[in-house]
This record gives structure tokens, C-alpha cells and sequence, in this order.
């Protein structure tokens, strides 16, 4: 009996290591390594919505370039046909022909320096 009870003991003096080891592998790697992996989902999430944030902002700022390139587009045709009418007009009109084409300059030169500016911030974001 005495051997029964020494195996019995020997077994269950065991178990509890085997329980105590299990408890402290718990408490100092399973529960860390759950807290690192809801927090790690967290960062992830807020960088999926920051990406979004992102995308949403680029596809307005090349809206708004587009939009501002179409207008410099249309300026530049402007000084063609300001420029050929300097060319075509006779002597009475030539000076306020020269006149005009010299503002539509002036536009085209303010509308180059608002496309400048909206490239850069479009390469920015």
C-alpha cells in the first residue's frame, strides 16, 4: 500500500507542476500574445481607414488638377485666337487687339501658376 501511495503522490505532486507550468505559461505568454494580437488589429484597422482617408483625398485632389488643367487648357487656346487676331487686325484695331492679347497673357501666366501650385499639392498627397 505504502508504494501505491508514494506513486499516488509522486503522480499528483506532478500534476500540480504540470497545472502550475500551465498557469504560468498562460499568465506570461498566451494572454501577452492575445493582448499584442487585439492591439495589432486595432493599428491595422486604423491604418485600413487612414489608407481609405487617403485614396478619398488623392482622387479629389486629381479632380480638382484635371479640372484646373482643363481651365489652363482653355486659356492657352485663348491666347491662340487673341494672338492671330493681333495678327490679322489692321492698323486701327491693332493696338487694342495688342492690348487684349497682353491680358490673355497675363491669365495664362496667373492660370500656369495655379496649375504649378495644384501639381505640387497633388504630389504632396
Amino acid at each position: 500500500m505504502t508504494t501505491w501511495t508514494t506513486q499516488l503522490t509522486a503522480l499528483e505532486n506532478r500534476a500540480a507542476e504540470h497545472e502550475r507550468l500551465s498557469s504560468d505559461l498562460i499568465k506570461n505568454v498566451a494572454s501577452p500574445l492575445k493582448a499584442l494580437g487585439a492591439q495589432y488589429e486595432e493599428i491595422r484597422k486604423q491604418h485600413a481607414e487612414y489608407a481609405v482617408k487617403l485614396e478619398k483625398e488623392k482622387d479629389v485632389s486629381l479632380a480638382e488638377l484635371k479640372k484646373v488643367k482643363s481651365s489652363y487648357d482653355s486659356v492657352c487656346q485663348e491666347v491662340e485666337v487673341r494672338r492671330k487676331k493681333v495678327d490679322s487686325a489692321t492698323d486701327y484695331g491693332k493696338q487694342k487687339a495688342q492690348n487684349a492679347y497682353h491680358q490673355q497673357l497675363s491669365d495664362m501666366r496667373n492660370a500656369k501658376v495655379t496649375l504649378d501650385i495644384c501639381r505640387f499639392k497633388y504630389k504632396l498627397g
